[in-house]
């Protein structure tokens, strides 16, 4: 039984330097530089729950587990100088899931009852703000801000029915809340663009239950998604201004057009985790290894090799990804992940 306790960033930091998450050697990257890891100090008395997005520029938003079995799970923000404890939302457990390059954090925290009912929250001029409800529904979780506040959400009638249906808070229009897909059925959130465009799936009946892709422009008609395959799951994972990258059924990561249309097949990957207004692509192959896409194509690049949990979360305008892996210290730990190709 592990005893609750902090893990500082050198403890972490030994245990990688003995080698990339403990014994994996780093592959060398196609132009012959290498993906090094380094990890992200964690503040006295904490230890990381999760990692969300960021700001492509180095900055991104995070949850810190206490010690304490007491404590509250707190929202932080690592910048170049460090961790930025934000702490918690009105005392109650605070998840944070993004960070825009404006330093507005998004995310929700927790009231508990007999089920778990969330709250969109953003951080802002140095203290939480709980977001609207939408009418009819009592349960939501912000899960992305872009660049200029619009910030992407999801919502649940109540604690019971969940949380899936695609909401914005658009940064114009403050203390209004927009509900995009008010379709019945289960739908997906893949990520919002700095010009409000949002990425989402949601079942079609039609197709026997399929989950289909949609771009939802601000203020215009949702556009389908074109599917690669003739069959099976099409699904936005991310997008920025230019592309939306994602699933289609089991063949693997393909990425769009907004209009809709398939722009190529992104070869190799499994899932898209991140991708940079550059298009510079980071997701996970189908043996688990995390691979790098350059942008406009070109060989994918091992940034880490399966095993020890290895989750991208960021990649940043320059290259660098953000992500968590299991370090020992002897004990199972997540600790937070730059790579950096150098």
């Amino acid at each position: 039984m592990r005893t609750p306790g902090k893990y500082t960033a050198a403890v972490v930091a030994a245990v990688l330097a003995g080698g990339i998450l403990a014994g994996a050697p780093a592959a060398e990257a196609v132009e012959g530089c290498q993906w090094a890891p380094a990890t992200l100090p964690v503040p006295d008395g904490y230890r990381v729950h999760d990692l969300g997005s960021g700001d492509e520029a180095g900055a991104v938003a995070g949850t810190l587990q206490p010690a304490s079995i007491s404590g509250r799970l707190a929202g932080v923000v690592w910048r170049a100088d460090g961790p930025h404890l934000l702490g918690t939302a009105f005392g109650l457990d605070t998840e944070l899931t993004d960070v825009n390059a404006s330093g507005v954090a998004v995310g929700s925290y927790t009231e508990y009852g007999e089920f778990p009912l969330h709250h969109a929250v953003r951080y802002t001029g140095g203290h939480f703000e709980r977001l609207p409800d939408p009418p009819g529904y009592t349960n939501t979780e912000a899960l992305a801000i872009n660049a200029r506040g619009d910030i992407l959400g999801a919502v649940g009638e109540t604690a019971a029915t969940g949380v899936n249906t695609t909401v914005v808070w658009p940064a114009d229009a403050p203390g209004t809340v927009e509900v995009l897909l008010s379709a019945p059925g289960w739908q997906v959130q893949g990520g919002i663009d700095d010009n409000g465009t949002v990425a989402a799936a949601v079942v079609d009946w039609s197709t026997g239950g399929h989950l289909v892709g949609q771009v939802l422009p601000q203020g215009g008609a949702p556009i389908r998604l074109a599917s690669p395959v003739p069959a099976g799951d099409v699904v936005p994972q991310v997008i920025t201004t230019h592309r939306i990258a994602g699933t289609a059924g089991d063949a693997g990561v393909f990425l769009w057009n907004h209009d809709g249309s398939v722009d190529r097949a992104l070869p190799g990957l499994k899932s898209a985790a991140a991708m940079n207004s550059a298009g510079a692509v980071v997701g996970h192959a189908l043996d688990g290894a995390m691979l790098f896409l350059p942008p406009g194509g070109g060989p994918a690049q091992t940034v880490a090799l399966p095993g020890h949990d290895t989750r991208p979360r960021e990649v940043t305008e320059t290259g660098d990804v953000f992500g968590t892996a299991t370090v020992y210290s002897p004990d199972p730990a997540k600790a937070v992940v730059r790579w950096h190709c150098g």
